[in-house]
């Protein structure tokens, strides 16, 4: 089984070359195995979803920011969403569409395929919510590797010297963030950033 460190160095040069598909596999699975070491007596979906859901203040300032992942529910259709109220939240999302599908090697439905934002330095996020289908930037890559890297469960993992994350104008040696969830505040609080709920009610 490949570690998690080697899951977010895969996920890195994937994304470096223009391969978001495979780079959010490897994000992925930077979960599922973080996730395991925290919950490993909860079932796939549960764990996955509760890893991200447990972390929304790290991987929504990285992937989502100004949302508020917490209460935001999406006009998406996934199979058994572990948001509570029964409809699915960001986390019910990614397992549903990205994790499942990548993980199946299935094709990604149309209309979920990452816009190419990460790499743009104008501090916005894209992201496009249709009927039934939504774009996230991919952003939200490094958001999931935000939340594996920062995990003290992984502390201990390695990748290359020289591969980063970076939230506004900080830039994290991974190698030095190992576990660092709790410095990863303060950068977040200095940020300010809002907090809304987006509604979908006619969907």
């Amino acid at each position: 089984m490949a570690s998690v460190g080697n899951s977010v160095r895969k996920a890195i040069e994937d994304w470096s070359i223009g391969d978001y598909e495979f780079a959010m596999l490897h994000a992925c699975n930077a979960i599922d195995g973080t996730a395991k070491k925290i919950f490993p007596n909860l079932q796939n979906n549960a764990r996955f979803t509760k890893l991200i859901r447990d972390n929304y203040a790290i991987f929504g300032p990285m992937g989502l920011p100004g949302i508020n992942l917490e209460d935001t529910r999406w006009p998406i259709a996934v199979k058994s969403p572990k948001a509570p109220g029964g409809l699915p939240d960001i986390a019910d999302v990614i397992y549903g569409v990205h994790r499942c599908t990548h993980g199946h090697g299935d094709e990604l439905p149309e209309g979920f395929d990452l816009w190419p934002n990460a790499s743009v330095k104008d501090g916005k996020t894209r992201t496009c919510v249709e009927r039934g289908k939504i774009q996230l930037s991919d952003r939200v890559i490094f958001a999931l590797l935000g939340v594996a890297v920062l995990s003290k469960a992984n502390i201990g993992q390695v990748v290359p010297e020289g591969y980063f994350l970076s939230f506004a104008d900080t830039v994290m040696p991974i190698n030095e963030w190992w576990g660092r969830a709790d410095d990863f505040v303060p950068l977040v609080a200095a940020e300010q950033l809002p907090s809304v709920i987006l509604n979908f009610p006619n969907w």
